[in-house]
Order: C-alpha cells, then structure tokens, then sequence
C-alpha cells in the first residue's frame, strides 16, 4: 500500500513537474515582467524630488512692497514648501539642483496706487513678464516650462518704478522638477 502511494505521488510530480509550453512561456513573461517593475521602482526611489512655493510676504496684513529705484530681485519670504532646498528666501532665488525640465509660475497683485512689471529671469535672461496697472487688488499670472542645468538660477525681478503688493500669499513664487534630463 505504502509503495503504490509512493508511485501515486511520484507521477503527480512528474505530471506537475512537466510543464506545456505555453505555460513555460507564460512564466518566462511573468518573471520578465517582475524583472522590469523592480527595475521601475529602483528608478522612481532615486527619482530627485524638486519643489518649492512661496508668497512674498509673511505677513497676513495688505502690504505694498516698493516702488524702487532699479531693478529687484523680489525675495519670497513665505515658504510654504521647499523639496529639495532649491529656493533660497534670502536672496529669492531659485538653484537648480539637478538637470532637467521645470514648470515656473509667478502670480503678482498690483495693489490701488501703482503698476506691477516684473519678470522671471533664468541666469540674467529675462523668459517671461507679468504685468497690471493699479486697481483695486489686480493681479497678473505668467507660467512657463524651461530646461534647466544644475546650477542654473531662477528668479523674479521687479522692474524700476514698480510695486507690488501681498496679503494672504496673493503674490507667489512657484516652481517644480516635471522630470530629470
């Protein structure tokens, strides 16, 4: 009894063992496709994280900032998120950590007693403006996709004459990494 066990198990093994295939193929795909998501999530675990938001002032009280006699590095002193330490408040500047495409916006408020005229600049170079003549809290947003290299510097920059206001963060500064290059 215990040997026609035996060779009942034994066949089993044999028949489960032997494999068609198409389930061969089967597996075959299975462990490729296993292969590529850890590959997928080894990537996307060392992926830079880059980010960063800020209002121009900290304050929750309507306060205008200028007008000024030459141009101004605006200095967002708000910060609301900064993954990555790119922004430096202090000087208002953003330093790219890494290669890659960035997604910039800039929104201003004009304030009821002056114009608002300032620019995102990339290493000097003036790539987009916002602009608003005085109203009541009027404001401006410009946005814009730029390729960056490590190092490169982004930054608002306030024209002569001009002024701009901030109350609750209405006026910010924002950029984020869209992906590595």
């Amino acid at each position: 009894m215990m040997s026609s066990w035996f060779l009942l198990v034994a066949l089993a093994y044999g028949l489960v063992g032997a494999q068609d295939p198409s389930l061969q193929e089967l597996n075959t795909k299975v462990q490729q496709l296993t292969t590529k998501v850890e590959e997928l999530q080894r990537e996307v675990s060392v992926r830079p994280q880059v980010a960063f938001s800020a209002a121009l002032l900290e304050t929750q009280q309507w306060t205008i900032v200028g007008p000024f006699q030459k141009d101004k590095t605006l200095e967002f002193k708000k910060v609301v998120t900064n993954i990555g330490n790119g922004y430096d408040p202090e000087t208002g500047i953003f330093t790219a950590p890494v290669k890659g495409l960035y997604y910039f916006r800039v929104t201003g408020i004009a304030g009821s007693n002056g114009e608002l005229n300032a620019g995102l600049k990339k290493n000097g170079q003036n790539m987009f403006a916002i602009y608003q003549k005085a109203g009541t809290q009027a404001g401006a947003t410009n946005g814009m996709a730029l390729e960056l290299e490590q190092g490169d510097r982004v930054y608002v920059q306030i024209w002569p004459n001009m002024s701009i206001a901030d109350q609750s963060r209405l006026s910010t500064f924002t950029g984020f990494l869209v992906f590595p290059m």
